[in-house]
């Protein structure tokens, strides 16, 4: 098999609540979907057969951003006004691959400040997701193929 790679961006990250969406995708850096495993121990049955133990899965979705707290409707003001809601979210981590992760998460505060003074600001967070995200063609990609 031959070597095969996507590099990160340029692409997308929006969130949707209440049908208003907002582009976080120029305040972004880094952004990542990982998974987490959680696995109940296997039963020895009275028979001698061995029964799987349940396996859950559930999925993060983890930044850093930019802090943009001279926009009063920026990210960081969206994500404080709507702490513990859940937001539609689509990641696009290629534009030109034509994937998208596409999910809800739990909205938390992106923290605000910094480590050294006259850096600029950044926010590392780490949102929950409800349900499982998909992994799909990107809506764009889907529109380009309609025309």
């Amino acid at each position: 098999m031959t070597v095969n790679s996507t590099a990160l961006g340029p692409g997308t990250l929006i969130f949707t609540l209440a049908s208003v969406p907002i582009d976080a995708s120029c305040q972004v850096s880094a952004c990542t979907v990982s998974w987490s495993k959680s696995k109940d121990d296997d039963v020895r049955m009275l028979c001698g057969d061995v029964k799987a133990g349940n396996t859950t899965y559930t999925a993060q979705l983890a930044f850093t951003a930019d802090q943009d707290l001279a926009d009063v409707d920026g990210f960081v003001q969206w994500s404080w006004d709507n702490h513990g809601d859940v937001a539609l979210f689509e990641f696009v981590p290629n534009t030109a691959a034509g994937r998208a992760v596409n999910g809800s998460v739990i909205v938390d505060p992106l923290d605000v400040g910094g480590d050294t003074g006259g850096d600029d600001m950044t926010s590392d967070a780490t949102w929950d997701c409800v349900g499982e995200p998909t992994l799909g063609a990107a809506a764009l990609a889907d529109d380009e193929a309609a025309a």
